[in-house]
């Protein structure tokens, strides 16, 4: 009897634990790097003084803009914050340029661990409104799900 009321109280524990740390994940925003920092993977911190856009911004003028002719500059990421246990999280993004249409990529998979989380998005150039759709956890154990979106309304210039 004692083995069934401990088995059921770590099943309550396991709950409980599990809705409360999955609903503490939140996409903070996008911000703007290069590829010293898309370079490290997982590992990537997010430099010192680096600007975060909430969700719903409008990028304009030359910010974010590649400052070298590779493009290696300027390259987007998606910044999550999670205070919970390890789990599964994917990321996709949805395209929608200036140019019309609507174009879905394929979606990001993520070890999501308690911090500061960056994923980057590809390069990203082309004018247009971003999409975001954030899943982390497992079906049946409060799933998050969150969405996000930004804007492009930049005028670039081709580096030579």
């Amino acid at each position: 009897m004692k083995y069934i009321a401990s088995a059921a109280l770590c099943a309550v524990l396991f709950v409980s634990f599990g809705s409360a740390a999955f609903a503490a994940a939140k996409i903070t925003g996008i911000s703007f790097v290069d590829n010293s920092v898309t370079a490290m993977g997982s590992r990537a911190k997010l430099p010192p003084g680096a600007k975060i856009y909430p969700s719903g911004s409008t990028i304009t003028g030359t910010t974010g803009c590649p400052t070298d002719r590779y493009g290696t500059t300027g390259l987007i990421v998606t910044v999550i914050d999670y205070a919970g246990p390890p789990t599964a999280a994917s990321l996709q993004v949805t395209r929608h340029p200036a140019s019309g249409g609507s174009f879905q990529d394929a979606p990001y998979y993520i070890d999501l661990d308690a911090g500061r989380t960056l994923q980057y998005l590809g390069p990203i150039f082309a004018n247009g409104t971003y999409s975001l759709h954030f899943e982390a956890g497992f079906e049946g154990l409060n799933k998050t799900k969150l969405d996000a979106s930004f804007k492009l309304d930049r005028s670039c210039q081709r580096v030579q």
